[in-house]
């Protein structure tokens, strides 16, 4: 069954001109920021392969409700039913795919693999009324329309908010095609209507007798008008039943199935949908992790990655759908984009580690877990301040890990985001790095050369900071130890008042204990007193709370650096 090769949008709602190439992608998860577009990517394929007869526009449906440019959404198709490539049908109209490229040109070299293709195109005018065609894009063929019916043969379905209908068995509902598939399996036609029709007879045996008596008055009276009404009873009109054929729907337990919880609904309607793409189809899903469970989710996503026979568009705001996905079924919508952003195997390593940082629009990649936490207490110290926080910019902060922070820098930076890289000064192979990344647009906050992060708060912080911050390494793991490590790191005789007085010697001493790590049986043994995320948020609560008295510091010039970035001056 039909799958989608290109899409091109024009002037549909948020989105002034897209177009994206799928090729033979047969899952494709759309991520990006709210009001992005990728909605309307979904709602775009909804209506250009919709089943429906006619389909309500409104002057709303224009970017930026300019009516007198036409919405125009063009779907190239491949994988098609056999009955519409008959010259009786589209088959004089269809391109071809030759090499993952379109051409209108038939006269191909038979040797060549190729598909046939078809290009269904809507457009809406001011008038409202919208028209379908087959294209084939030569100048001396006219374009064809393309009837709902046949349109209704491509199976495309979008699951949404208003899902109810899916489980009735109206004409144009996923249930109804699916039925289709099934009489073509049988050879029987119009399953339903013999239905009603059985519905209608075992009613019309049982249910009208109580009726009797008043209709023998009506027959009784209209014969002493001269009319015979002698064979008159009471039954259903075949063509209401057709008509409200709807109303025939799904139930548990005489229950509806359109009364169960907003979950339950969009599994069923997945289902329903999963097996009409048995054969091929199309699937369109708007924030698949609506109503569900992270293990029900991530199970689902997995299942149709899997299983998947036909092609399914989905949108998710979700880590626990990304990370049950390949670098290559993520495609990233900005806004007012025209195309979207494709990741290749080179980041599926970041993409599990962070896919919540794939939502953003700015990404503060942080060297480790310390950074990580002065970045969450500088967030918050911003909101205390009245100013403006990291999710109005739209930034995530990423733990690049050490080892991986320059690798997450740079694939996050080739993405197209907006990176800023936060980082110590004390491991030669990143600072070596530091120049090819300023370069490449990466924003680099570092500290003085050969400094670490804590290394650089012993020596900015005024004596009483640094108290705290001793005081705070002694309650996290004893005062022998802290005054034994920071001793080891001394250069002379220690003080015998121990952090009493203040010397340069005692800040760089501690700033050398702070991060210790010591060999045994040739193990590093990590004895740093901040490595953690909440030990990391003190110790930014400690320096944004002081940063009035840092002027001339270089802590100054590491905050001033993030905040220009952060708020884009």
């Amino acid at each position: 069954m039909a799958k989608i090769h290109t899409l091109k949008i024009s002037n549909y709602r948020g989105i002034k001109e897209f177009e994206q190439i799928f090729g033979g992608s047969t899952l494709i998860c759309l991520i990006g920021r709210g009001d992005s577009g990728k909605t309307t990517i979904l709602n775009a394929i909804s209506v250009v392969l919709s089943p429906h007869w006619n389909h309500s526009f409104y002057d709303t449906d224009f970017f930026q409700g300019a009516i007198e440019n036409p919405i125009e959404i063009e779907a190239n198709l491949y994988d098609l039913p056999n009955e519409l490539l008959g010259e009786s049908k589209y088959g004089l109209h269809k391109k071809i795919l030759v090499n993952n490229d379109i051409t209108n040109d038939l006269s191909i070299d038979e040797s060549e693999e190729c598909q046939d293709i078809l290009t269904v195109k809507l457009e809406v005018t001011k008038e409202l009324e919208p028209k379908w065609y087959v294209d084939s894009g030569r100048q001396n063929q006219e374009r064809i329309e393309i009837s709902a019916n046949d349109r209704a043969k491509l199976n495309v379905f979008l699951i949404s908010d208003t899902l109810d209908r899916h489980f009735s068995w109206s004409k144009g509902n996923p249930l109804y095609s699916l039925l289709r598939l099934e009489e073509k399996g049988t050879g029987k036609n119009n399953v339903l209507m013999d239905a009603f029709r059985s519905a209608k007879e075992k009613v019309d045996n049982n249910s009208f007798s109580h009726l009797d008596s008043t209709v023998k008055k009506v027959k009784d009276a209209a014969a002493e008008l001269g009319l015979d009404l002698a064979n008159t009873q009471t039954t259903i009109d075949l063509r209401d039943l057709s008509i409200k054929e709807g109303r025939i729907c799904l139930h548990e337990d005489d229950i509806p199935v359109k009364q169960k919880g907003k979950g339950s609904k969009r599994l069923l309607s997945i289902a329903i949908q999963k097996n009409l793409a048995e054969s091929g189809g199309i699937i369109l899903i708007d924030e698949i992790e609506q109503g569900l469970e992270p293990d029900r989710v991530r199970y689902l996503v997995n299942k149709l990655k899997v299983e998947n026979k036909g092609q399914v568009f989905f949108t998710t705001h979700s880590s626990n759908v990304v990370v049950e996905l390949g670098a290559d079924n993520l495609f990233l919508m900005r806004k007012r984009d025209t195309v979207l952003k494709t990741f290749d195997s080179s980041f599926q390593g970041c993409l599990r580690n962070n896919p919540e940082a794939f939502f953003t629009k700015k990404i503060l990649v942080c060297e480790g877990a310390t950074e990580v936490g002065i970045c969450r207490s500088l967030n918050l110290f911003r909101v205390r301040n009245g100013e403006s926080n990291f999710a109005l910019h739209g930034i995530g902060i990423v733990d690049g890990s050490g080892t991986n922070f320059i690798k997450y820098c740079e694939d996050f930076q080739s993405a197209g985001y907006d990176v800023c890289a936060f980082c110590d000064s004390d491991d030669d192979a990143i600072n070596l790095k530091k120049k090819t990344l300023s370069e490449n647009g990466v924003i680099v906050v570092d500290c003085e050369n050969g400094n670490s992060i804590e290394q650089q708060l012993f020596n900015d912080l005024s004596w009483e900071s640094v108290i705290k911050l001793i005081e705070y390494a002694i309650d996290e793991n004893n005062e022998d130890s802290i005054i034994a490590q920071t001793s080891n790191q001394f250069e002379g005789t220690f003080p015998t008042d121990n952090f009493q007085t203040e010397s340069k010697k005692l800040r760089i001493a501690l700033g050398k204990a702070s991060v210790l790590k010591v060999d045994k049986s040739k193990k590093k043994i990590d004895k740093s007193w901040f490595k953690r995320i909440d030990h990391g948020e003190f110790l930014g609560n400690i320096w944004f709370d002081s940063i009035s008295d840092l002027s001339d510091k270089k802590l100054n010039d590491e905050y001033t650096i993030l905040t220009n970035w952060i708020e884009n001056v």
